[in-house]
């Protein structure tokens, strides 16, 4: 069991070192925390949604500042139609700042089209994740398509890349609001075919993340870190060390099933001025991560 000095002082530790507080590095912080460990296999990134209202120039000084080095690329950072000299700048550009694209998405498609030129720019850009959010139009709002899940089936046979479906939430009951949602719809598929687990949405739906990531281990292919303020429909993003979900029992279940993928924090508060909330919510989970190692 976990002692609750050990894991203040990992948490603190870490979170000093997200803020750059005192010259704390994040190497620094894992050498107290455990000296001479091997490199932890459980990885934190960040989902690029967070920064939606930032270019790509700021959005990669704020992932700098918090000691973060893996982003899931959203087109408004690089757009679906870049050619390879854009892809090209764009990787130059993350490499100066010492941070690596892991993977693309969330991206919306409604079209067999669609879903070829989601697979198609995954690979030009190259990266082997593939989040993704397959639908057809059910009068004026936008439903889970099993018709397009057929062709993403194909599609990662064919490109060997991940597809992660992104779980919506109450707000979206016809279009993967849950987890278990869509694996009712993807399980006979090839296990290619998984989830982007969005644990925040997942607790709004009225379920729990941590079974989740246990009962699907093998289909997790992606994971978004949050928390939120109530299991419910009305619960809204806030800071991770706050709200209502055991962030230490899902971070245990990452452990227990040796999860391979990338979590990335998507912090959807404060939006306009978001540095400061993700430098707390990274530091909380660094800490987090440390103490369960």
């Amino acid at each position: 069991m976990i002692q609750r000095r050990s894991f203040i002082k990992g948490a603190g530790l870490a979170v000093a070192a997200a803020v750059g507080g005192r010259g704390l590095t994040v190497g620094t912080a894992a050498a107290g925390v455990a000296a001479g460990a091997v490199k932890d296999t459980l990885r934190l990134g960040m989902a690029g949604y967070t920064f939606h209202k930032f270019k790509l120039d700021p959005t990669l000084e704020m992932l700098r500042k918090v000691d973060v080095r893996l982003l899931c690329i959203k087109d408004f950072h690089l757009p679906l139609k870049s050619t390879d000299e854009e892809i090209a700048a764009f990787h130059a550009k993350c490499k100066s700042f010492d941070v690596t694209g892991y993977g693309v998405g969330p991206i919306y498609m409604g079209t067999e089209a669609e879903v070829d030129d989601a697979f198609a720019y995954a690979r030009r850009v190259g990266v082997r994740l593939l989040v993704g959010v397959p639908f057809k139009m059910s009068g004026s709002k936008r439903a889970a398509s099993p018709e397009l899940l057929r062709r993403i089936h194909d599609k990662v046979q064919e490109f060997d890349i991940l597809y992660a479906i992104h779980n919506h939430g109450p707000d979206m009951p016809e279009l993967f609001p849950s987890a278990d949602s869509a694996m009712d719809m993807i399980q006979a598929l090839d296990r290619r075919v998984g989830l982007c687990l969005d644990i925040g949405h997942q607790l709004r739906d009225g379920k729990d993340p941590v079974k989740a990531v246990t009962d699907y281990a093998d289909r997790v292919h992606d994971i978004h870190i949050k928390n939120v303020t109530s299991a419910d429909k009305g619960g809204r993003g806030v800071e991770l060390p706050r709200g209502a979900i055991d962030l230490l029992a899902f971070v245990k279940a990452l452990r227990r099933i040796r999860y391979p993928g990338v979590c990335g924090l998507e912090y959807e508060k404060d939006m306009e001025n978001p540095l400061t909330g993700v430098a707390e919510s990274v530091g909380y989970f660094k800490g987090l991560m440390a103490a369960t190692r």
